[in-house]
């Protein structure tokens, strides 16, 4: 990978982890806002510590190279789930958050692709 697309990558990885940390911290504490957000998508409020959890989880992962291709699928699965609630909820323009989320891990996976061309390090 050059050094640019490890840049791109890693300030991809940096904005997606920060995302992520928040909404997981603020579902933790029980963050009013977040109390509000899962009553309007008729969530149980305890589901607040799975969500918050799995959203630390994706903050985490995202930031170590390792474990970062298998979060991006994480963070596709959990786009998904969030992009249903948000429609289902009536709240189509709190969808495009998951979405433009989805899009930033799918460039993240692009950008770490290795060409056909270059000697894989592995």
């Amino acid at each position: 990978m050059t050094k640019t697309k490890k840049i791109i990558t890693w300030a991809l990885a940096g904005l997606l982890a920060l995302a992520f940390a928040n909404a997981g911290i603020t579902k933790l504490i029980g963050a009013e806002m977040q109390i509000k957000n899962l009553e309007s998508w008729d969530y149980p409020l305890w589901f607040r510590f799975p969500i918050g959890l799995i959203e630390i989880v994706l903050a985490i992962g995202i930031l170590i190279p390792k474990f970062r291709k298998l979060t991006v699928y994480g963070i596709f699965a959990w786009a998904v789930v969030a992009i249903i609630t948000h429609l289902q909820a009536g709240q189509a323009p709190m969808a495009i958050a998951p979405m433009l989320f989805g899009v930033i891990a799918a460039i993240i996976l692009w950008l770490q692709r290795e060409s056909k061309n270059q000697p894989s390090l592995i």
